[in-house]
């Protein structure tokens, strides 16, 4: 039997973790319904709370099994699914409800289990050690530790597929971009995802596509911001950032992996003359820095010097004073919409004079631009997938 001592002690300990998991869940819940912007842009430090008090708590009931099962599991999965992307609600449900109905669920978990340390008996007269109790929740800390890494890989895979429109996909073999062929009056247009870092053979796959013989002419409209006023970060405007980043991931930089020299052309000759030789034409099909609104054209530079850092305490922080709001402003009608809106006013421009439009940009462009395309009666009738980068060449 239970003594008093005993008794009395469960109590305040309960209360405590109650209290403690209320007040995490609802920080988090308030935090999430304050949030204007994409959830990815969540800059609050809530859920971080959250997952550390569970954590610790989790590693408390060990040893103490005046804590409860019936509570402590369900917290360990409930925010655990949280800070994995929502994961597996996110299967079914957009980001957004997805989050929010993880956050209602802990708060009123933490409200039932409030209320039992308050006023249940059995929750007060619990032992304090029994060795079943242990073994249990030293199981499910084997367990919970052991599923988390799937579970937000699994989170993040999913949040890419969507936002990306399947043009990116997280795979156990690496980051695919997807090449989607639009046909209209015997016209074809490529939107091909594009990485500015990636793998070599992902540029040789994409130059080889450009070389396949054409019956007419093959129109490419490159990305690439101008900078003619010097707005842009010295090392960005240079390429350093893009080339620190190849070089500290052992990947090719696009600025000299895609289309370079033609396969059997003079080393010496120009590569635009060659390409053309072989019916290619490059046009570029992006704006200059100083055309973007003067808000977006701050928070840009901003971005890009944070970018520069590389240090990993930047992503997870916005850059400057800049909010979540403002950041999916600056990447949505700023660097998304508008550039979009060029590149197609330079389409409908060369459109005739062009058998195929090869348009390999940013995926992130590419969602908005099928759209556009669709609006033009341009029909899906092919995807190809390519490997940008490969988890495991390394070991192979």
């Amino acid at each position: 039997m239970t003594s008093p001592a005993s008794a009395r002690s469960s109590r305040p300990w309960n209360v405590l973790a109650a209290s403690g998991l209320f007040l995490f869940s609802s920080w988090t819940l308030a935090a999430d319904l304050a949030h204007d912007a994409h959830f990815a842009l969540q800059p609050s430090f809530s859920p971080v709370f959250l997952a550390l008090f569970v954590s610790a708590w989790l590693l408390a009931s060990i040893v103490y099994a005046g804590f409860p099962k019936r509570f402590v599991v369900p917290a360990v999965a409930l925010v655990t699914a949280r800070v994995s992307f929502a994961w597996p609600l996110l299967i079914w449900m957009d980001l957004r409800p997805a989050t929010l109905v993880l956050d209602g669920l802990l708060v009123a978990l933490a409200t039932l289990y409030l209320a039992a340390a308050i006023c249940s008996r059995p929750l007060r007269e619990r032992c304090a050690i029994r060795w079943q109790h242990s073994v249990a929740m030293g199981l499910t800390t084997l367990l919970a530790s052991t599923l988390s890494l799937p579970a937000g890989v699994l989170g993040l895979a999913r949040l890419i597929d969507e936002t990306s429109a399947g043009y990116v996909r997280l795979t156990p073999g690496g980051i695919e971009l997807a090449e989607r062929i639009f046909e209209k009056d015997g016209r074809r247009v490529h939107l091909i995802g594009m990485a500015h870092i990636a793998d070599g053979v992902f540029y040789d796959s994409l130059n080889t596509a450009l070389a396949t013989p054409l019956e007419g002419r093959r129109l490419v409209l490159l990305e690439g911001v101008s900078d003619e006023k010097k707005i842009l970060p010295r090392s960005f405007a240079s390429g350093e950032t893009y080339r620190a980043m190849a070089e500290k991931l052992g990947l090719a930089e696009q600025a000299i992996g895609f289309a370079m020299q033609p396969a059997g052309s003079r080393e010496d000759a120009d590569p635009v003359a060659a390409w053309a030789e072989r019916g290619v034409d490059f046009r570029l099909a992006d704006i200059d820095v100083s055309e973007l609104d003067p808000a977006h054209r701050d928070r840009l530079v901003a971005l890009l010097e944070t970018m520069a850092d590389l240090d990993l305490g930047n992503f997870f922080s916005m850059p400057g004073d800049m909010t979540a709001r403002e950041m999916e402003d600056l990447m949505v009608e700023g660097l998304i919409k508008k550039r979009n809106a060029y590149l197609m006013e330079k389409f409908v421009e060369h459109e005739s004079e062009y058998a195929e439009v090869f348009i390999p940009w940013g995926a992130a462009h590419l969602p908005d631009l099928e759209r556009r395309f669709l609006a033009l009666g341009y029909q899906p009738t092919a995807e190809h997938r390519r490997l940008g980068i490969d988890f495991w060449k390394r070991f192979r």
